[in-house]
C-alpha cells in the first residue's frame, strides 16, 4: 500500500519555493546530464481538498518511484488558478518546476484573467480524465422538488436569477454550467453565480447553505453524496460513472454535451526536451501500475495517459472548444 506523506507535506508548503532553486544552477534550455539530480516541484495551483489536489498528489506520488526522485506537491491557490500558473510561466525552463493543471489554463485565457494559454507551456503528459457532476444540495432540491437535471433546469427557466451556483471564474467548471444551460436553450446567465478559488471552498459554501449548487466530481464530492447532502444531477461523459451506476449522463437526459476534466502536466516554454521526456516516461510507468489505476478509478476518474506529443494536439483541441463559449462566460 502506498503512503500519503504528500497530503501532509503539500498543505504547509502554499507559495514555498525552496525547492525550485534547486534547478538554478541549470540553464534555461540546455539539459542536464542525469536529470533530474534534486526533488521536482509540482505546482497544484488550487487549495487543498479538491479533486485536482487528491489526484494530482495521487499522480506524483506514483511516479516519483519512477523518476528517482521526489515529486513535492504544493498548493499555489488564488485567482482562478493563474497565481500558480503564472509561478510556474515565469520559473525556470528545466523540469524543476511544472503544473498540475487541466482546461481552465485555457478557459482563463479565453476570459480574459490572464494574458496566456497553453501556448505558453511544453505539454509533458495528460494523466487522468474525470467526468464532471453538478449537483444541488439536498435541501434545494428537496424544498423545490427536483430530482434530476431536466427539473433542475425547468426550475432555472422558471426562476431567472434565483438560483446562486458556486464556481471559479475561468475555470472549467465555469465551462460546463455555461455549456449545459446554453444547450438546454436557456441563458447561461440565468444563475447567480457566486465566485470561490477552487472546489473545496465551493464545497463549504453548498453544504453550509450559502449557494443553492455547483459543478463537481466524485473524487471531491463522494463524501457529500454518500451522506446524502449533496445530489448530483447527472454525469457529463459519454458513459455512466460505474461509482454511481443509477444517476444518468446529461446526454441521456437530452442535454447534448459531454466533458472530462482532462489533468495533466506542463512544464515552462523552453524546457529541454530530454527533460520533458524524462518526466514523461515516469508518468507513463506510473500508470501501468494496477494499483494506481484502481486507485485512480475509485476517485470516479479514469487513467487516460497521454505522451507530450498526443497531449500537444489534445490541448489545441481543448483551446479552440473554450474559445467557443468564450464570449458568454465573459458575461458573468
Amino acid at each position: 500500500m502506498k503512503k500519503n506523506s504528500h497530503l501532509i507535506i503539500g498543505t504547509l508548503a502554499i507559495g514555498a519555493l525552496a525547492l525550485s532553486s534547486c534547478g538554478d544552477s541549470a540553464e534555461a534550455g540546455a539539459a542536464e546530464e542525469g536529470f533530474p539530480t534534486a526533488p521536482v516541484e509540482m505546482v497544484i495551483p488550487y487549495p487543498p481538498g479538491g479533486g485536482s489536489d487528491v489526484l494530482f498528489r495521487l499522480m506524483a506520488e506514483y511516479a516519483e518511484d519512477h523518476l528517482g526522485q521526489n515529486i513535492v506537491p504544493i498548493n499555489v491557490e488564488g485567482a482562478s488558478a493563474t497565481v500558480g500558473s503564472r509561478q510556474v510561466k515565469d520559473s525556470q525552463a528545466d523540469g524543476y518546476t511544472i503544473l498540475g493543471t487541466h482546461q481552465v489554463t485555457a478557459a482563463a485565457f479565453h476570459t480574459n484573467i490572464v494574458d496566456y494559454g497553453f501556448d505558453a507551456f511544453a505539454p509533458i503528459a495528460l494523466g487522468t480524465a474525470t467526468p464532471h457532476l453538478p449537483s444541488v444540495s439536498s435541501d434545494f432540491a428537496e424544498e423545490h422538488g427536483i430530482e434530476d437535471l431536466e427539473g433542475f433546469l425547468d426550475h432555472v427557466e422558471a426562476n431567472p436569477g434565483e438560483v446562486t451556483w458556486a464556481f471559479t471564474t475561468g475555470s472549467e467548471d465555469h465551462y460546463t454550467i455555461a455549456a449545459i444551460l446554453d444547450a438546454a436553450g436557456i441563458d447561461p446567465t440565468s444563475l447567480n453565480y457566486v465566485n470561490y478559488n477552487g472546489t473545496g471552498p465551493q464545497y463549504a459554501a453548498l453544504i453550509s447553505g450559502e449557494v443553492d449548487g455547483m459543478t463537481g466530481d466524485y473524487a471531491s464530492g463522494e463524501g457529500y453524496i454518500e451522506d446524502g447532502s449533496m445530489l448530483p444531477l447527472g454525469v457529463v461523459n459519454d458513459e455512466r460513472d460505474p461509482q454511481l451506476p443509477d444517476l444518468p449522463t446529461v446526454s441521456e437526459q437530452g442535454i447534448d454535451f459531454t466533458l472530462t476534466v482532462d489533468r495533466g502536466f506542463l512544464a515552462p516554454e523552453g524546457t529541454p526536451a530530454e527533460h520533458i521526456e524524462v518526466l514523461q516516461d515516469a508518468f507513463e510507468a506510473a500508470f501501468e501500475d494496477e494499483e494506481f489505476q484502481d486507485r485512480v478509478e475509485e476517485l470516479g476518474s479514469y487513467p487516460n495517459f497521454m505522451n507530450s506529443e498526443d497531449y500537444q494536439s489534445h490541448i489545441d483541441e481543448l483551446d479552440s472548444s473554450m474559445e467557443q463559449l468564450a464570449d458568454q462566460m465573459q458575461e458573468f
